[in-house]
């Protein structure tokens, strides 16, 4: 679901720049100080893994892709602002060593994959967590991604709206083409995201929530 690079103008991709600025500095400055230590090996492992997972891309019309994420993982476990942080060095990382993405619509798709699908990830587990930690992590999982998919379509669907000439697939288009693939990868997500905090807790590794 990476917006490639040329697919938003500056007149979207520097407010999400603008926007995005801020949230990065607060959340490094609050999650990764001197009390994140003991918990870095896990989230530098979660990373990993969301990096690894997220090259895995199936295009669909419109030239963007779905995939899963990875890093609703982390806002459960730790906190968003983590998982927003992670998942913008994955996309930094994506878009200069492998090209997809782009580093023009960074903001963009940090905003959209690393703070709105987690953060919807996090609401959803801490409101159904108190009635069963597998649904509630199955449940976060899924509505994650289908969040930062919507997002992006709609950044995309603004674009249009901006200018059709520089953007012109119809945001009918666009979203039936996005939206179908992931609520079924939506369904990997889940399942990892569930399986993955089993392991985890099992382990009782400490800093976890």
């Amino acid at each position: 679901m990476h917006v490639p690079d040329g697919f938003l103008s500056p007149l979207v991709t520097i407010p999400a720049f603008v926007a995005a600025a801020p949230v990065w500095i607060w959340s490094a400055r609050t999650r990764f100080g001197p009390a994140s230590v003991e918990s870095m090996p896990v989230i530098g492992s979660l990373t990993a893994v969301a990096f690894v997972i997220q090259t895995i891309m199936i295009p669909v019309p419109g030239g963007t892709s779905t995939h899963l994420l990875g890093v609703a993982l982390l806002a459960l476990l730790f906190d968003p602002r983590v998982a927003f942080v992670c998942e913008s060095l994955v996309l930094l990382l994506q878009a200069t060593l492998l090209g997809a993405g782009g580093v023009t619509v960074l903001g963009v798709n940090a905003l959209a994959m690393g703070l709105l699908g987690p953060g919807a990830a996090w609401l959803v587990w801490r409101a159904l967590r108190g009635l069963n930690r597998r649904v509630a992590a199955f449940v976060a999982g899924w509505l994650g991604l289908q969040v930062a998919t919507l997002s992006v379509a709609g950044a995309l669907a603004l674009q249009h709206a901006l200018s059709p000439s520089y953007f012109p697939v119809p945001p009918a288009v666009m979203l039936a083409s996005m939206v179908v693939p992931s609520v079924l990868a939506g369904l990997v997500e889940g399942a990892y995201t569930v399986l993955a905090m089993s392991v985890l807790e099992k382990a009782n590794l400490r800093g976890l929530a």
